[in-house]
């Protein structure tokens, strides 16, 4: 009997030395847990939804307002759209792994759209596709939150970092680090591949009462964290996948002032150094997809889930290769009978681009006032102008030297480009010299 008791004790104190060993290796060091075993996952990827709860808003005057100013969104139908995503998520074959938010999920931050979408998405984690967000610009403390209710603009509860970890809570679940200085977090996908989401927001450590800063960087402390989650997944033989808000290129020569982050150039470094091949983004709301130079990502933006066309990128893996392509949703199959009345809906493609071209063309209409034109040449400068804007945002502007060519010729063109202003603008968006922005195959490895 005592020699049983010997035994005893030496296993309970063999126990408590493996216990204090597994307790004293930091949380990194254990094996990441990987969301997927396959090697050639899916994942879709979307960005600047604006989604707005409708229990927000009322349709009347102080909501008509902020439809005014909305510069294309749909305000209207966000609830519609989002379960037709959901629909397409799944029925996709294969289904994907995990829809990817890339910021600015909220209109206005307030806490209340956010737990809407959130709750329109659960039928995705419920069916085990995960739903992995960064928070944008417009989503932590933004003072803009507001209820619509007749003439007036209600306060409501804004987003917090803590509200944000809790009600986008499936990716944190997952994550294999988290950057004590920002909402990043890093997440396995598979043996492959690793998914790191780059919070690069500014925002105030308390409710605001200002609008958001446009701007982004990424702090001192979380770049530090960030290169050793690169270090870490070279050394397990993984490729990083990088997501954030901002963008990390210039995508337009005349407007990127606020989009770019602001430290942008010591980004590009550090993942150059760690061959990180491709880095998603939003913030702009136009596609397009952008090459890197000296080794830099190629950045992948998906346009606003908000305005035309409704789109998301499904992205296929491979071990050594990436592919994308731009979808854009379609509402028809997830329809009720009561809906099916609505043209809007019915033909909700021609009613988001409807949206959008009114948005152009008044800008257009805009710098065209007071140039003393006749009807006819004023009507024809607005059409072209409120056309091409549409191309460039549904990155529709990768052509043909002979195509941007017809497109000078046009009577519209021609109106537009005596004013300066316009000149400049036209010919920034008029021909992407880069990469195709709806359809594309990437080395990884």
């Amino acid at each position: 009997m005592k020699w049983l008791a010997k035994m005893i004790s030496a296993l309970a104190v063999m126990a408590l030395i493996a216990w204090g060993v597994a307790a004293a290796v930091p949380h990194q060091a254990q094996a990441a847990k990987e969301l997927t075993a396959s090697r050639t996952p899916t994942f879709w990827v979307l960005s600047d939804s604006h989604f707005i709860a409708p229990g927000l808003h009322d349709q009347k005057t102080a909501y008509k307002e902020i439809q005014l100013s909305a510069a294309g969104k749909d305000l209207n139908y966000q609830p519609v759209a989002v379960r037709a995503l959901v629909h397409e998520a799944l029925t996709a074959r294969p289904r994907p792994t995990a829809l990817i938010l890339t910021g600015d999920v909220t209109l206005n931050g307030a806490k209340a759209s956010a737990e809407s979408l959130v709750k329109r998405l659960a039928p995705l984690q419920q069916a085990g596709i995960h739903v992995l967000a960064i928070p944008g610009n417009h989503d932590i403390y933004d003072g803009w939150a507001r209820k619509y209710q007749g003439h007036e603009q209600l306060k409501v509860a804004q987003i917090s970092p803590t509200d944000w970890r809790n009600i986008f809570s499936d990716g944190y679940r997952h994550e294999t680090s988290e950057d004590t200085a920002s909402l990043s977090y890093t997440v396995a996908l598979n043996r492959d591949y690793q998914l790191i989401m780059l919070d690069s927001n500014i925002y105030p450590i308390q409710p605001s009462n200002r609008n958001p800063n446009t701007g982004g960087e990424l702090k001192p402390a979380t770049m530090s964290w960030l290169h050793a989650q690169l270090a870490a997944a070279k050394k397990a033989g993984r490729t990083s996948l990088v997501f954030m808000h901002h963008n990390l290129y210039s995508h337009n020569a005349m407007v990127n002032r606020g989009y770019v982050l602001n430290n942008a150039s010591a980004l590009r470094k550090l993942l150059a150094r760690y061959r990180v091949p491709v880095l998603f983004s939003g913030h702009i709301h136009a596609q397009d997809i952008c090459s890197g130079k000296a080794g830099a990502p190629v950045e992948i933006v998906n346009g606003a889930f908000s305005i035309s066309p409704a789109g998301y990128g499904v992205v296929r893996l491979t071990p050594t290769s990436l592919k994308y392509d731009r979808k854009g949703v379609n509402v028809v199959p997830v329809l009720t009978a009561k809906e099916r009345h609505n043209p809007d809906l019915r033909h909700y493609q021609a009613y988001l681009k409807r949206l959008f071209l009114q948005n152009g063309e008044a800008l257009a209409l805009n710098s065209l006032y007071d140039h003393h034109l006749s009807k006819k040449a004023e009507n024809a400068g607005v059409a072209f102008l409120g056309e091409l804007n549409w191309r460039y945002f549904t990155g529709q502007d990768n052509l043909s030297d002979a195509a941007a060519a017809k497109l000078r010729a046009t009577k519209g063109y021609r109106i537009d480009n005596r004013i300066p202003s316009m000149h400049r603008y036209m010919n920034s968006i008029i021909q992407d010299h880069d990469r195709d922005d709806l359809h594309q195959v990437i080395a990884t490895k």
